[in-house]
């Protein structure tokens, strides 16, 4: 007795002899299954391994250090300077934007891990949830991958980053949720991006995957909660729109330098404005910058350089970015800088 195949599943089944048969869409079909894989299993990332949310009074704070340039002698002075804004500002989350360490001085990986521990430790005795994303220095002539390097932060225990990226090469694109003071539903949300090193013709940039990487998320948590979650956005080198917005916008704090810019736009500041739910972006790298222009009713703008290892005008003091944002209105947020 013959088996009577439908058409459609006769049709099925050419298609897919055809694929196979030929190189090119074959190629096409696996990278295609790839991704898909990737974004069904891991495109929201680990699981939040601390519940943040606003204080009872309904703030949230937030403080920002940059261009530590640690290495594996520690730098007393850097450490110092961290622990005292600490005690002083008493904040609810910390965000390191890259260049945490000087990866050409950090060349094994015990350096590595000497120089992630000492700037680990300040957060870590105080037991305060702190993130970071790497800049183009951390793993410059290291032996030790920039995923290598995000295991070791997630090692600790308030560490919240993630080594997640669409980008082979990179890590640290993730999300961290804020719940409001009831600790019911999320009501603020911080993106981290992996903004790379270097690239032909300059620093790195972040990739169309990693924009496309942003946008999903952005609707994955539009649908999940029912609306835009006001956000800031924190990676290490600088958009070519934040010398438009000095330009252009409304501007305060100090411009000592040329911007060291992204190489190349694909498009992320575009997609912001699309999207509608990122209200600020921070970033580190120029040492002598700190301004904050909003163009667009987004604000793009510089922490403040924390470390003294790296490069800088003397007259220039380090310092840190703090950030403020309450519950009542999380369309807005309140920032300063805090120096020596």
């Amino acid at each position: 007795m013959k088996i009577k195949r439908s058409k459609e599943k006769e049709y099925s089944i050419n298609i897919f002899k055809y694929i196979i048969h030929n190189k090119i869409l074959l190629k096409v079909f696996l990278s295609s299954l790839m991704i898909m894989i990737i974004f069904q299993t891991d495109y929201r990332g680990k699981v939040q391994k601390i519940n943040l949310k606003f204080n009872s009074n309904g703030t949230f704070k937030i403080i920002q250090f940059t261009d530590i340039h640690e290495t594996y002698l520690k730098n007393e002075k850097n450490i110092r300077f961290m622990e005292d804004i600490l005690n002083t500002e008493k904040p609810d989350f910390v965000i390191l934007t890259g260049d945490n360490i000087e990866g050409k001085y950090c060349w094994s990986k015990n350096s590595v891990k000497k120089a992630i521990d000492d700037i680990a430790k300040p957060m870590e005795d105080r037991k305060i949830p702190w993130a970071v994303v790497l800049g183009n220095h951390d793993n410059e002539f290291s032996k030790v991958s920039r995923k290598g390097q995000m295991k070791i932060y997630m090692s600790y225990e308030y560490n919240l980053s993630q080594d997640y990226s669409t980008v082979a090469g990179r890590a640290g694109d993730y999300n961290i949720l804020i719940k409001d003071s009831r600790n019911i539903k999320p009501i603020f949300n911080i993106y981290m991006i992996d903004s790379g090193y270097y690239c032909l013709g300059g620093y790195g940039y972040i990739k169309k995957q990693q924009i496309n990487w942003y946008r999903e998320m952005s609707n994955k948590l539009k649908k999940e909660y029912g609306y835009r979650i006001p956000s800031l956005m924190f990676f290490h080198i600088p958009l070519q729109q934040h010398y438009e917005a000095w330009k252009n916008g409304k501007v305060a704090g100090n411009r000592n330098e040329l911007e060291c810019p992204q190489n190349s736009d694909k498009g992320l500041f575009s997609s912001l404005l699309e999207m509608g739910d990122v209200k600020g972006v921070f970033v580190g790298h120029d040492h002598a910058n700190d301004y904050l222009a909003t163009i667009k009713d987004i604000a793009l703008g510089y922490g403040r350089c924390t470390g003294n290892g790296g490069y800088g005008n003397k007259n220039f003091k380090r310092g840190a970015r703090i950030f403020i944002i309450n519950e009542n209105n999380t369309e807005k947020f309140k920032t300063y800088v805090k120096s020596e």
